[in-house]
């Protein structure tokens, strides 16, 4: 009975403790990993997987495919609830795939350049960018509010429900409207989602509205300045996933 209500015995803790499971997607059909153990291989048709009956406690789960870039996070799973990752995303690293991926990130920097004919706008509606005091606005209406300072540039997401500015060597993420999936945002909330060494260049929201390219700046022996390329995931649970291009 306990069982069928989903109770587990923890023989660490010597009693029954209700459980939790784990819930994800993914971009792409992986095998999923826990603690380092194989659990099975993502659904055919949506690419989708769950764990359930896990005592409470901390989980390494981790998504792997040939070919294609580690995901991982440190996963801490309650009593009674469902730790869901709905936006899991893992690219390729080699071949011809990986070379559709350059393309298809400089392509988009390349369009945002010539909607905006400058890499980071100074206006997007509510959002002004003081180009002297380097200050994020937003106008709600009767005034402009201070969003943030030392701000390089900044990009809406799609459909206007986050905004990503950056600074010198760091990104941070505002939530516009309250989220509807994992984890939970409320309108207003904001984050510093990673800092770098070195200097970020421009930005851009990638295939929807839970990862950001970053444009870098890297020099060579010779100190000459060249581009390289993050795909960083805004959900910090567990740790952050950045694809290295």
């Amino acid at each position: 009975m306990l069982y069928a209500q989903g109770y587990k015995y923890s023989f660490s803790e010597g009693k029954f403790q209700r459980t939790g499971a784990i819930a994800l997607k993914v971009n792409t059909g992986a095998k999923v990993f826990l603690d380092d153990e194989a659990q099975g291989d993502t659904s055919f048709f949506s690419s989708s997987y769950s764990i359930d009956r896990l005592l409470p406690g901390n989980y390494k789960l981790s998504i792997q495919k040939d070919g294609y870039s580690f995901w991982q996070k440190k996963v801490n799973v309650e009593e009674g609830l469902v730790v869901d990752f709905s936006k899991i995303l893992i690219l390729p690293e080699e071949g011809k795939e990986e070379q559709k991926l350059f393309n298809e990130v400089d392509v988009l920097f390349k369009e945002l350049e010539q909607i905006n004919n400058i890499s980071s706008p100074p206006e997007i509606a509510p959002f002004i960018l003081d180009s002297k005091t380097n200050k994020l606005h937003q106008d709600n209406g009767q005034q402009l509010e201070e969003i943030a300072g030392n701000v390089k540039g900044f990009r809406l997401s799609e459909n206007e429900n986050k905004i990503a500015w950056w600074t010198a060597n760091e990104l941070w993420i505002m939530w516009l409207k309250d989220t509807s999936y994992q984890p939970f945002y409320k309108k207003g909330d904001k984050e510093l989602i990673t800092r770098f060494l070195i200097s970020i260049q421009n930005g851009a929201w990638f295939r929807g509205e839970d990862h950001v390219v970053l444009e870098l700046e890297q020099k060579d022996s010779h100190g000459r300045q060249y581009s390289i390329y993050r795909i960083i995931e805004i959900d910090k649970r567990g740790g952050i996933n950045i694809v290295e291009l």
